[in-house]
C-alpha cells in the first residue's frame, strides 16, 4: 500500500483524510455518532445505549468491560447497556464504547508487530496512570485511563495501516541512531503523536487525549499522570530490574507524590492487572507483551518449598502497605496482591491462592497463586459451586466456615467432606479463610505445607484472617462510590 498523495503539500492532513475515509470509515462513523450524542445536552441517554446495540460484538465488550473489577469495584451485576450507564455514568460507558470500536477498527485491519507492542504499551500504561490518579483524587480515574489508552492512537492507526511506507518508517528506525521522532519527520513529514493529536480532534476524543501528547506537560497536571504511566511501561519492556524501568519508577513514585518502597509492589500488581484488561478487551497478543515482574516462585526449589517458616515481621509490614494502599486511595487489585503476597511469604506457606467467587455464584476459581508450581495451581485451584454437594468448600462459601485441614486428616462422620479439595490439591496442610465484601463471601485465601515440613503453628489461622479481613475492607471501599 502506498502512501497517500491527496494532500501532498500536507502529508500529516493526507494521512488523516486517509484513515477517515479509506482505513477506517466505520469507526469514524461510529465516533461521528457517539460524538453527535455526547455533545447534545438535550440527547437522551438512551441514544448513547441505541449507537453501542447496534453491534452485538461492541454490546458483549461493552457489558463485559462494564461488570469487570476494573471498572465496577465489586457492586451489583449489569446486565443491560442502559443500567451501566445508570451505575458507571454517561461518560465513562461513552467512553468504554470508543476504546472498544478502536480496537475492533485495529484489529480488523490486522494486528501487526508494531501494533501489538504499542496496544500493550498503552493498556499497561493506563493502568498506572488510573491508579495514579485515583492516588492524586483526581475526579475521574476512568477518564484518565481511557485516554492514556488512547494516547497513541496515531501511531496504532499508522502501523496498522501504513504498508509500504510504514516498512519504510520501520528500516528508517532501525538503522537510524537519530530520535525516533526525528527519523519520522524524516520519512513522513511530522510526527506520529501529531498525527494522534489530529485524529483525537477529529474523532472528539477526551481533550486529554490532545493535551498528553503536548510538549513539557507540567509535573501537577492530569496529563503527566498519562505521561508518567506510559513512559514506565516503555521502561518496563528491557527488564523491571534494569536501571531505566528503576529511574521510571522513580519518576512514577513522585507523581504519585509516594515513597518507591510504597509504590513497588503496586506497580507489579498493575502489570498483572493489564495483562487481563487487555484480555477483558479481547487483545490476547497484547496481553501476552505486557513484561511482568518475575515472582519468586520461578526460582523455587522442588517440592516443599524452602522451609521458611513465618515472618511476623514481614507480617506487619504487609498489613501496613495493604493498609497504606486503602489510604492512598489504591485499586483494591493492589490490596489483593498484597494479601496474597503476605498469605505465601509472611506465613511460611509452600503455596498460596487467591480465589474469588464468580458473580453467579457457581464456580469458585483461582484469580492469583503464589509459590512453587504457581501455574498449575492456577489451572487446579476451580471448583463448582451452584449443584455440587454439601462439603467444605460449599461451607466456607455459603456459611463463612474457615476450613484447616492438617495433612494426616482422617474423615470423621458429620464433618464435611473434604475429598474435593484432596483430589485437587493433594494430601497437605492445609487452610482456607473466606473472604467477605458486601455482607457475603466473594473469595477465599488459601494457604498448604507439604508432609515433609512441620504443619502451620498455632495463630496461623487468625493472621490469614486477618490480611482476608483487609482484602475485604478494599473490596468494600471500591464498591462505595458506586451504591445509590
Amino acid at each position: 500500500m502506498s502512501a497517500p498523495t491527496a494532500t501532498a503539500s500536507d502529508p500529516l492532513e493526507a494521512w488523516v483524510d486517509r484513515l477517515r475515509s479509506q482505513d477506517m470509515p466505520i469507526f469514524s462513523a461510529t465516533l461521528a455518532a457517539i460524538g453527535e450524542v455526547a455533545g447534545d445536552e438535550a440527547s437522551p441517554t438512551s441514544a448513547l445505549g441505541t449507537i453501542i446495540l447496534r453491534d452485538a460484538g461492541m454490546t458483549a465488550r461493552v457489558l463485559r468491560m462494564a461488570n469487570s473489577v476494573f471498572f465496577r469495584g465489586e457492586s451489583q451485576r449489569v446486565s443491560t447497556i442502559s443500567r451501566a450507564i445508570v451505575v458507571l455514568g454517561f461518560d465513562t460507558v461513552r467512553n468504554i464504547a470508543v476504546s472498544v470500536a478502536l480496537i475492533d477498527a485495529f484489529l480488523a485491519g490486522g494486528v501487526r508487530e508494531r501494533v501489538a507492542a504499542e496496544m500493550a504499551r498503552c493498556f499497561h500504561a493506563a493502568v498506572h496512570a488510573r491508579h495514579a490518579a485515583s492516588a492524586r483524587g483526581d475526579a475521574s480515574p476512568e477518564e484518565v485511563f481511557i485516554a492514556t489508552l488512547l494516547s497513541h492512537i496515531g501511531e496504532m492507526a499508522f502501523w496498522c495501516f501504513s504498508g509500504e511506507v510504514g516498512q519504510k518508517l520501520d528500516k528508517a528506525l532501525r538503522q537510524s541512531k537519530a530520535q525516533p521522532e526525528q527519523v519520522e519527520i524524516e520519512v513522513l513529514g511530522f510526527r506520529l503523536r501529531t498525527l494522534t493529536q489530529q485524529l483525537a480532534r477529529e474523532w472528539a476524543l477526551p481533550g486529554l487525549v490532545v493535551n498528553a501528547c503536548a510538549d513539557g506537560v507540567r509535573l501537577d497536571s492530569r496529563e503527566a499522570l498519562v505521561v508518567a504511566g506510559y513512559r514506565l511501561a516503555v521502561a518496563a519492556e528491557g527488564g523491571w530490574d534494569c536501571e531505566r524501568a528503576r529511574g521510571a519508577m522513580r519518576d512514577y513514585a513522585r507523581v504519585l507524590r509516594q515513597d518507591i518502597a510504597t509504590v513497588a509492589p503496586v506497580v507489579a500488581a498493575h502489570a498483572r492487572e493489564a495483562a487481563r484488561i487487555a484480555g477483558f478487551y479481547g487483545c490476547e497478543d497484547a496481553a501476552a507483551r505486557i513484561p511482568q515482574p518475575t515472582p519468586a516462585s520461578d526460582a523455587a526449589p522442588a517440592e516443599g518449598g524452602d522451609g521458611a517458616e513465618a515472618d511476623p515481621l514481614l507480617q506487619l509490614d504487609v498489613a501496613r502497605r495493604m493498609t497504606s494502599l486503602m489510604a492512598a486511595r489504591s485499586a483494591s487489585t493492589a490490596v489483593l496482591d498484597l494479601a496474597l503476597e503476605g498469605a505465601g511469604r509472611a506465613l511460611g506457606a509452600d503455596r498460596a491462592v487467591l480465589a474469588l467467587v464468580a458473580p453467579n455464584r457457581a464456580q469458585l476459581a483461582a484469580r492469583a497463586t503464589e509459590g512453587h508450581g504457581a501455574q498449575q495451581l492456577m489451572r487446579h485451584f476451580t471448583f463448582l459451586l451452584a449443584g455440587a454437594p454439601r462439603d467444605a468448600l460449599t461451607e466456607l462459601v455459603d456459611h463463612g466456615r474457615v476450613i484447616d485441614i492438617d495433612a494426616d486428616h482422617v474423615p470423621a462422620p458429620g464433618l464435611p467432606s473434604v475429598a474435593r479439595l484432596r483430589a485437587a490439591l493433594g494430601e497437605r496442610h492445609q487452610i482456607l479463610v473466606p473472604l467477605h465484601a458486601q455482607n457475603q463471601v466473594v473469595g477465599v485465601l488459601y494457604i498448604d505445607r507439604a508432609p515433609s515440613r512441620p504443619p502451620f503453628p498455632a495463630g496461623t489461622q487468625d493472621a490469614l484472617l486477618h490480611l482476608a479481613q483487609l482484602a475485604g475492607l478494599a473490596l468494600d471501599a471500591a464498591a462505595a462510590p458506586r451504591r445509590g
